[in-house]
């Protein structure tokens, strides 16, 4: 699986907390799987899931991501606590260069890293780079929405 097509120039992002780069499955899956399937929970309010295979996962979440460009799946990397490590994932979804406005969702942070701060860096960074201007290396979008379930 290759860098997924997006309607926008795709580029990681990061701060002195974390980095977000596109999710590779080959880079990015086996450590994700791994991390998520002691904990089933972790996918009460994402419409798919939870995944008794690494095949099934990105199968059934993640290739069909890739192929959609109104979809842009970051995998979320700690910078601290430890240096490296996958905490989770964030998405850019329903992206319309049209109507220039996309949505934050599929926000899955690990238990081991939730209270740290990389969810709110994760959230901080997209915003910035959804609303930033092209010339200021953004994508120049008028809107951002949430929608979340409870």
């Amino acid at each position: 699986m290759s860098i997924p097509k997006f309607h926008f120039p795709v580029k990681d992002l990061s701060n002195d907390r974390v980095k977000l780069e596109p999710f590779i499955a080959s880079k990015h899956g086996p450590a994700f799987f791994s991390a998520t399937a002691p904990y089933p929970e972790i996918y009460a309010h994402i419409p798919r899931g939870p995944y008794n295979t690494e095949s099934s996962f990105l199968s059934d979440l993640i290739e069909p991501t890739h192929s959609d460009p109104d979809w842009l799946v970051f995998a979320v990397i700690s910078l601290s606590n430890p240096p490296g490590a996958l905490a989770g994932v964030i998405a850019y979804l329903n992206t319309s260069p049209v109507y220039l406005v996309t949505e934050l969702g599929m926000v899955i942070t690990f238990p081991a890293f939730r209270g740290s701060g990389v969810t709110t860096n994760a959230v901080g960074l997209l915003l910035q780079h959804a609303l930033d201007a092209p010339e200021q290396g953004g994508l120049g979008l008028r809107r951002v929405a949430w929608q979340a379930n409870s």
